[in-house]
Formats: structure tokens, C-alpha cells, sequence
């Protein structure tokens, strides 16, 4: 049902559209794909390991249309996978999104997404969190809609505003319902009359985070800036503050209580971008409020995404990151977390034949829970073969 909601919001939109711009370059691109992978700790368990091989068939579909004055794009993947040991483990992985970009004139400009997924395995978010859950399902909702404004040739002026909702199959004391709310507002200024190729950006942002034991209201603000060393290789950093205002449940003598607490966290984040014919990607550090499996955190990130084209049909890339998820018991709930991750993931993808696709890719995950005195291991291997088409070349 939530699919079909989806679909029919994101239909709804190209239809409203002005009459023409679904004219220049459109597209729909059917593929599929089969990964067989090899992992040696599919539950990510400390002390109890066990190892499987996992067969994954990747069906998608995507439509993309891109004019004067819009881009679109939708996109639609069904991805079942089948252990071969562990049966009772096998399941439907979906992904279904949708994100417009449509400029109303040459001053104000328009965009809304909308996503949603059904996801299984526990190492789903470690390359962008850190954190390792269980094998439950999550379904995930996230919508958002932005607007950009010139107020000049040199200031703009832009505001987003979000939507998530993380719902699982079974709630545990580590593994709750998610709501986030979130706001932001920008301004930003060209200073390349004092400073060549740098513009300076001003941020202000609401967010609140939702659990089933825990709420917390945040509001931030940070000064940072845009400095492009040259036409591929740019420098976007941001240094400042959060307010946090949390509720949340505690056992007392009296039995279970509502606390609070407010304090004062300094955030920021600095990022280099590279986009060079050959070698695209990004290098970034973090330190932020955000919120976790059960609760809200104080986290802490570096990553690393890189990818080089070595042939005409050949692309080497590497990610790897460091996350480290900290919460004293009291800040943002009544438990603490405290956790470390590192991963790293090369992978290899060759187009040996036309539309033909062939990738091999390793990753390695350490995770250490500095509260439960336990770390965690793990090595993942696959080799995957896919055909995509697009229909309208």
C-alpha cells in the first residue's frame, strides 16, 4: 500500500508539470543482477560466529527525464536473497525512490524526494552509521521537500525540510520505531572579491528525533564556507553548535519516571570533494548529533569514497570509514552507547561486454562495544554479474 502511495505521488507530480518538459532526454532502463557472496559472521556476532554463502538477484527499474529546466528520476529495485545454509533467513530486500529538481526561473528553483524501503540485514547502515543490527525487518519511509532562492548574483538563500519514519517487524530495548523531523535554512555569499573561488555559508536547523523510550529537539547553527582549489577539487566545511532538549524514560526507586536534559554539544564538518575526469569522490570528518538503533548519539566520522576510471569500461573504488557512536546514560536516554566501527570495502567493476557488467568487491567491518567489553569481526566477499539497458538511446 505504501509502494503504491509512493508511485502514485510521484506520477501525480510529473503530471502537474508544464505541458513540454517531458520532451529532451528521457529514458527507462530495465536491469538485473546476480551477486553470490560469501560472509563469515552473518549474525555479526561477537562469540558465536557462523558463516554462510548468500545468493542475492537484484530487479530494477529506472526512469530518468532530464530538460532545460527539470531533472527526474525514478528509480525501483526487488532484491530476494537465499542463504544457502540458514533458509529461515531468506527474504525481500526493496528500494523504491523518486527525486525532481525543477526550476520555476532563473532566480527560484524547487525539489522533492520521496523513498521507501524494506531492508533485512544487519550490516544495512554500517557504511553510513557504524551501526550493526539485527536480521528484523525495517521499512523505512523518507520524504523531503527544498527551495532555493538568488536573493543576488552573489547571496542565495535555501530551505529544506525532511520526513523519516523507521518502523521494525519486532521492537526490542536496542531496536526501536524511529520518527524524524527536520528543518534547515541557509544562506550563503560570494566572497571571491576577498578570497578567490570562496563563498561563505550560514546554516541554521531544527531536527527532532522520536523513540519509543526517548525525544529529543535539536536545534543547531554553524558558519563555514565553499573554497574551490580548482575546477575538481573543493573544500565545503562547517564548524558550530547544538542545542539538545531530551525527554526520555528511566527507572527510578518510584518505578518508571520521565527525565530531562538539556546541554550544549559543538558539531561541524569539513568535506573535500573530487570531481575529476578520471578520479571522483569525497573525503570527510563529522562530529554531530544524530540519532541511532534505540536513541540519540553524539557521532563522530571519518570516511573515505573514492573511484578511479582505469580503463574505458573499468572503474577501481575504494570506501572505508570510522565511526565511533557515544552517549553518557542520561544525555539523550536513560542507557548510554558507546561504540567504534571501521570498515573497509575495494571493489572492481569491469562492462566486459556491452551493458554487461561485472564487479567483485571484499569488505572487512570491526565493531568494539566499549560498554558490553565485546568487538566484533567480520570479512564479506562477492562477485556479482549484472545487464542493464536503457530503451530509449
Amino acid at each position: 500500500m505504501k509502494r503504491a502511495g509512493l508511485a502514485i505521488w510521484m506520477v501525480t507530480l510529473v503530471m502537474i508539470l508544464p505541458s513540454g518538459v517531458l520532451a529532451d532526454d528521457f529514458n527507462i532502463t530495465p536491469s538485473i543482477g546476480v551477486r553470490e557472496e560469501y560472509h563469515d559472521n552473518i549474525f555479526y556476532s561477537s562469540d558465536n560466529t557462523e558463516d554462510d554463502f548468500i545468493t542475492t538477484v537484484n530487479v530494477g527499474l529506472e526512469l530518468t527525464e532530464s530538460t532545460e529546466w527539470m531533472d527526474l528520476n525514478l528509480t525501483g529495485t526487488v532484491s530476494p536473497f537465499f542463504y544457502a545454509d540458514n533458509n529461515d533467513l531468506d527474504d525481500v530486500d526493496q528500494k523504491y525512490s523518486g527525486n525532481i529538481k525543477y526550476e520555476i526561473s532563473p532566480l527560484y528553483r524547487v525539489n522533492a524526494n520521496a523513498a521507501y524501503n524494506v531492508s533485512n540485514r544487519p550490516d544495512r547502515d554500517i557504511e553510513t552509521t557504524g551501526i550493526v543490527y539485527s536480521n528484523a525487518r525495517r521499512k523505512s519511509q523518507k520524504y523531503g521537500l527544498g527551495f532555493d532562492y538568488d536573493l543576488s548574483e552573489i547571496s542565495a538563500m535555501s530551505l529544506s525540510l525532511g520526513y523519516l519514519r523507521d518502523k521494525w517487524d519486532e521492537i526490542t530495548s536496542e531496536r526501536q520505531n524511529l520518527k524524524d523531523y527536520n528543518a534547515e535554512l541557509n544562506f550563503s555569499h560570494d566572497f571571491s572579491q576577498w578570497w578567490e573561488s570562496t563563498t561563505g555559508k550560514l546554516n541554521f536547523g531544527f531536527s527532532r528525533y522520536e523513540f519509543e523510550t526517548s525525544d529529543s529537539y535539536n536545534y543547531f547553527a554553524t558558519i563555514g564556507a565553499e573554497h574551490a582549489f580548482s575546477e575538481t577539487v573543493h573544500l565545503v566545511f562547517n564548524i558550530g553548535s547544538n542545542y539538545t532538549d531530551a525527554d526520555f524514560l528511566s527507572l527510578q526507586q518510584g518505578g518508571i519516571v520521565e527525565t530531562n536534559n538539556k546541554s550544549f554539544n559543538g558539531i561541524g564538518q569539513a568535506t573535500l570533494e573530487i570531481n575529476g575526469e578520471l578520479t571522483r569522490g569525497s573525503i570527510g570528518i563529522g562530529y554531530s548529533i544524530e540519532p541511532g538503533s534505540d536513541r540519540t548519539a553524539q557521532r563522530t566520522s571519518a570516511t573515505l569514497n573514492l573511484r578511479r576510471l582505469i580503463t574505458e569500461k573499468g572503474v577501481i573504488a575504494v570506501a572505508t570509514g570510522y565511526y565511533k557512536n557515544k552517549a553518557e546514560a542520561g544525555d539523550f536516554s536513560f542507557f548510554g552507547t558507546d561504540t567504534e566501527t571501521v570498515f573497509f570495502r575495494p571493489s572492481l567493476r569491469i562492462e566486459f561486454y556491452e551493458n554487461f557488467t561485472l564487479e567483485a568487491s571484499y569488505r572487512f567491518v570491526y565493531t568494539d562495544d566499549h560498554l558490553a567489553s565485546s568487538d566484533t569481526k567480520s570479512n564479506r566477499v562477492y562477485l556479482q554479474l549484472a545487464y542493464g539497458i536503457p530503451l530509449f538511446e
